[in-house]
C-alpha cells in the first residue's frame, strides 16, 4: 500500500532519481522505507546463495539502508563486511543501522562510485549487489572492477528484477536499463566470471532471482 501510493504521488522521473541515488527528505523517509519492505525477500534470497562463513571478507555494492550489511555481520563474526554506495544520505542510514557493527571495526561503510572500486585486487572472499545493476551505464567496466577485488574462488551474487518484473512498474527507461535472466548470465561470463547460473525463489512482491558466479582459481 505504502509504495503504491509512493508511486502515485511522486512523478515517475524523481521517483526514478531517487531509486538510483536517494537524496534529501524523499531519499531518507520515502525510499528507505520502500528499499526496506520491497527489498526484504531479496536480500534474504541473496544472503542465503552467498553461504556466509564465519571468516568471510565481503564487499555489497550498493548497501542502501543497511539491512543486508548488519545480517551478513552477524554471520561473519570474525570477518568483516565492506559497503560501498554513492548516496551520502543511504550512508547516513546505513552508518546508523550499523552503528555497533561500525564501531567494532567489523562494517565499513564508503561513500564512492563503484565502477572504479578503492581496493587492492583480490581483497574478498564474497561480493554482492541488490537491485543495483539497472543503473550501471557500463555493466561490464563494473562488473570487471568486481571481478578484480574478488580472490580467486571467490563468489559473486547479483540480486535483480529480471525485465518482464520491471516493466511491470511505472520507472524511468532513461535511468533504468533493464534485462533478461540470459542477459545477466551473458554479463558475468564476458567480464571473465565462470560457472554463472541464476537462482529463482518465490517472494513479494516478486520472484526473487539471483545471477550466482565465482572468479576461477
Amino acid at each position: 500500500m505504502f509504495a503504491e501510493l509512493a508511486c502515485k504521488l511522486i512523478p515517475p522521473k524523481t521517483f526514478s532519481q531517487q531509486a538510483k541515488k536517494p537524496s534529501g527528505w524523499i531519499g531518507r523517509f520515502v525510499m528507505s522505507k520502500l528499499f526496506n519492505t520491497g527489498n526484504a525477500d531479496l536480500n534474504d534470497f541473496t544472503q542465503q546463495m552467498l553461504t556466509i562463513e564465519k571468516t568471510d571478507k565481503i564487499l555489497e555494492i550498493g548497501f542502501g539502508t543497511g539491512k543486508l550489511i548488519a545480517a551478513m555481520a552477524d554471520l561473519a563474526s570474525e570477518g568483516k563486511i565492506t559497503g560501498i554506495d554513492f548516496s551520502a544520505t543511504m550512508l547516513q542510514q546505513a552508518t546508523r543501522f550499523n552503528r555497533q557493527h561500525v564501531e567494532s571495526g567489523r562494517v565499513e561503510l564508503l561513500q564512492k562510485e563503484c565502477c572504479e572500486l578503492p581496493f587492492e585486487d583480490n581483497s574478498f572472499d564474497k561480493l554482492c549487489a541488490i537491485n543495483t545493476l539497472y543503473f550501471w551505464e557500463d555493466p561490464e567496466k563494473y562488473l570487471r572492477e568486481m571481478l578484480r577485488v574478488l580472490k580467486p574462488q571467490g563468489k559473486i551474487v547479483i540480486g535483480y528484477r529480471d525485465e518482464d518484473q520491471m516493466n511491470q512498474l511505472n520507472l524511468s527507461e532513461d535511468i533504468f536499463s533493464t534485462y533478461s535472466q540470459t542477459d545477466v548470465l551473458n554479463l558475468l561470463l564476458s567480464s571473465g566470471f565462470s560457472d554463472a547460473y541464476t537462482a529463482s525463489k518465490d517472494g513479494k512482491p516478486f520472484v526473487s532471482y539471483c545471477a550466482i558466479a565465482t572468479k576461477a582459481a
